[in-house]
């Protein structure tokens, strides 16, 4: 028994190994209380149609029946203050087919954010005809039609990815250089998983570029373009050779806690993710920012580039501005803007907005963590899915190029 508590004492007594910094614009992530909604079925009409909340990812705080076929849902957040962004999900359940209104409600000072997404198998997903939605003129609520076909109907305000459709589609990566890893544990004790790349597996002195996606649970449009860009890198026809110059290591799923129990921001200890980046007062971000140290300095190497996919109104790239001194990469922020709105072509010009390292967001992290270029990529909320995986490819398509030629 005594052989096992030995290794225990000295990683307990190790220093962690992620800095802390002083960012110039300081944000309280200490632990804050949430709210935990209920899992449970809303029967009506005799249990013949049926709302319920009990799958991961959903979002229904509770719902009421007005008149004989509107339904009034109510969306409350975890905690507050929050980014007014309501998430939403639900499944409905009909005997018969029947056409229903179902109103969803938001909490006053809140606007809404996700259009709707319906599907009957959680799989193929149809934004809403836009005849069948109705807004209110305060954004507190919105009314979405629904033709019911007997059986199951998914309402979402996006796709629903949970943490174990992450983890199903680790495993379809089968190349002899991927390896799947587990990073650490969220608060409440899902995986926070990782996946890495190099040539042959062999991760000393290759320089690092580490992928971020899900630190905002409802933030699906950003996971959809980090799975087109993984997708242009292991289909680019130079992946062998990039692979033995450079290394990935990829984090799909920062926050599974807030993902599953269908968060509209914040992680389980009440924080939003991004913004713990400075004192990774967190288990989330604090085991990830270790566990990233601890690889570059086990295989003694650089993490040259850290880039966090993000959802948000409209496509955007947040860059570091010319105030800011020059990262390890200098030069490549701008020649891979550049290079994407070539490939993509057709007068795309990319949306980029430069500016100062401000608060502990993930990207702050990699320039002072590592002095490595740091970019978030934000997808739109709203982007056309066929377009978000052309971006996808054509910006891992650029970068492999671009690094190449380094």
């Amino acid at each position: 028994m005594l052989r096992f508590l030995a290794p225990l004492l000295v990683l307990c007594t190790c220093a962690p190994a992620a800095r802390p910094h002083d960012f110039p614009e300081p944000v309280d992530t200490r632990t804050q209380p949430i709210e935990l909604q209920q899992r449970r079925s809303y029967p009506f009409d005799q249990g013949t149609l049926t709302f319920d909340n009990d799958f991961d990812g959903a979002r229904l705080n509770g719902i009421s029946q007005r008149g004989i076929d509107t339904f009034v849902a109510t969306i409350l957040p975890e905690n507050t203050p929050i980014n007014p962004s309501p998430w939403y999900a639900m499944r409905v359940t009909a005997e018969r087919p029947r056409e229903v209104t179902l109103r969803l409600t938001y909490p006053p000072q809140t606007r809404h954010r996700y259009y709707p997404k319906i599907s009957s198998d959680r799989t193929n997903w149809t934004a809403a005809d836009s005849t069948d939605v109705a807004y209110n003129s305060d954004s507190t609520s919105l009314d979405v039609r629904l033709d019911l076909p007997a059986g199951t109907t998914y309402v979402a305000g996006q796709e629903v990815i949970n943490s174990s459709d992450v983890l199903q589609w680790l495993t379809t990566f089968r190349q002899p250089y991927v390896r799947i890893d587990e990073a650490g544990r969220s608060k409440l004790g899902r995986v926070i998983p990782v996946m890495r790349m190099a040539g042959e597996g062999r991760y000393g002195h290759r320089p690092m570029i580490v992928l971020f996606s899900r630190q905002h649970p409802p933030e699906v449009t950003g996971f959809l373009a980090l799975q087109a860009f993984l997708d242009g890198i292991v289909e680019h026809p130079r992946v062998d050779e990039f692979l033995d110059r450079y290394q990935l290591m990829v984090f799909p799923l920062l926050n599974p806690d807030g993902v599953d129990l269908g968060h509209w921001r914040h992680t389980a200890g009440g924080i939003d993710s991004n913004r713990d980046w400075a004192y990774y007062r967190q288990p989330e971000a604090r085991q990830v920012a270790d566990y990233v140290v601890e690889k570059a300095r086990q295989n003694e190497t650089e993490v040259i580039l850290g880039i966090d996919f993000h959802s948000t109104w409209n496509d955007v790239y947040y860059t570091f501005d010319a105030a800011t001194p020059p990262s390890v990469l200098p030069g490549f922020k701008d020649a891979w803007l550049r290079e994407i709105e070539q490939r993509i072509g057709g007068g795309f010009t990319v949306n980029e907005k430069p500016g100062p390292v401000g608060r502990p967001t993930s990207s702050g992290w990699f320039k002072t963590q590592f002095n490595a270029e740091g970019i978030t990529y934000e997808i739109g909320d709203n982007t056309d899915r066929a377009f978000v995986e052309r971006k996808g490819r054509a910006s891992a398509a650029a970068l492999v190029e671009l690094l190449l030629a380094r």
